[in-house]
């Protein structure tokens, strides 16, 4: 967009500021990033709780998703992470310490002890502030005190999930966040298979359980290309139709093109990337499987349906299929998710890789 366009038709040279308000308004009314997107009892329940110190309308919110485990996993990971540079993540100056009391989350499990909801809440709420003190840079990125206190609170979640897990036995919520947690510190293959094992025992098709076990299988975790295509491609080829697993191996496509342009080939551009794609007929397979046994179905919307059709939708435009891509970004809207489009690379912003992308599959319907 030109300086003309935004002055509507004027060839006067705007100043800067007015410029990047003028820019920032449109992109504001295009692309929406809250966690809760359309959701909007999530939305009033994060909000209330966050900054009407409300905890009424989360605390009904969850009491709803008993029995739902789909949305229930969802619900506490976005009522969690609400938590994330509020109150009760702020680092004590003296101690270095997180203040563990002070978050709505922490506030609400003290007051209901025996409500395995505050306390699933308030257990994701430690992992997700966790991950604010430790940040996102790769390890050897991250300072010994930031390492000392990402531990410590993983280790106080992994306390308040286990009573979570105790006051609520056949929910299997905890034992995706315990799946997490493991991850997060680095067990053992065998403690992880365990905790998978029970998982999959309560909900054999748990969609968060699944995606961590992919994010377990990742290069960066340790593992390898090769083992998280297998395990995303076996869980897509035996889940049913209609299933959001089918997306699972585009997920993995994200992470490999996440892994190569940061740390094999820098220097590899996203162009690069995508004509690897392309040229890849197993990659093509898995978008049409994607499309055919989830996307196309008539199966009600899960919970977390629009970030799994975010990241339909990256990898179809990644591989230039910008009419299929159509119906993908129609459905979604203006709700992005941060997650895969921030990976597209070339630095370029994930909002403005999402914006492109999405008017391109426009101009090819």
């Amino acid at each position: 967009m030109s300086r003309t366009d935004l002055a509507f038709g004027s060839r006067q040279r705007l100043p800067s500021s007015i410029v990047i308000s003028t820019v920032w308004r449109i992109l504001t009314r295009q692309i929406d990033t809250n966690q809760a997107q359309d959701d909007t009892v999530l939305r009033e329940a994060c909000t209330q709780a966050r900054y009407g110190s409300d905890r009424e309308p989360a605390r009904k919110a969850m009491a709803a998703t008993r029995g739902d485990y789909d949305r229930r996993a969802r619900y506490v990971r976005v009522l969690a992470e609400s938590t994330a540079g509020g109150l009760g993540s702020r680092v004590d100056r003296t101690t270095g310490r997180v203040d563990t009391d002070a978050a709505w989350t922490d506030q609400w499990a003290a007051r209901a002890p025996n409500n395995p909801d505050a306390q699933l809440v308030r257990a994701h709420s430690l992992m997700s502030r966790a991950w604010e003190v430790r940040g996102g840079d790769w390890a050897s990125a991250v300072r010994p005190e930031q390492w000392a206190e990402f531990h410590r609170l993983l280790e106080l979640a992994g306390q308040v999930n286990d009573l979570a897990r105790h006051l609520a036995p056949e929910d299997p919520t905890p034992w995706a966040n315990q799946l997490e947690l493991m991850i997060d510190q680095g067990a053992s293959t065998e403690e992880i298979e365990e905790t998978w094992r029970e998982l999959t025992r309560l909900d054999p098709w748990h969609r968060q359980g699944h995606a961590l076990k992919l994010t377990y299988h990742c290069k960066k975790w340790g593992g390898s290309h090769e083992a998280m295509f297998d395990f995303a491609r076996s869980v897509a080829a035996a889940a049913p139709a209609g299933s959001p697993l089918h997306v699972l191996p585009v997920c993995a496509a994200a992470e490999w093109a996440l892994w190569e342009h940061d740390r094999e080939s820098p220097d590899s551009t996203a162009d690069e990337i995508g004509q690897r794609w392309r040229q890849d007929p197993i990659m093509q397979s898995d978008l049409d499987n994607a499309l055919s046994l989830w996307f196309h179905q008539p199966a009600n919307r899960h919970a977390d349906w629009l970030n799994d059709a975010n990241f339909l939708a990256y990898g179809l435009a990644r591989t230039g299929r910008d009419a299929d891509a159509a119906p993908v970004f129609a459905s979604i809207g203006r709700y992005m998710t941060t997650v895969p489009w921030s990976w597209w690379g070339d630095r370029v912003r994930g909002d403005a890789a999402f914006i492109r992308a999405r008017r391109r599959a426009r101009r090819a319907a």
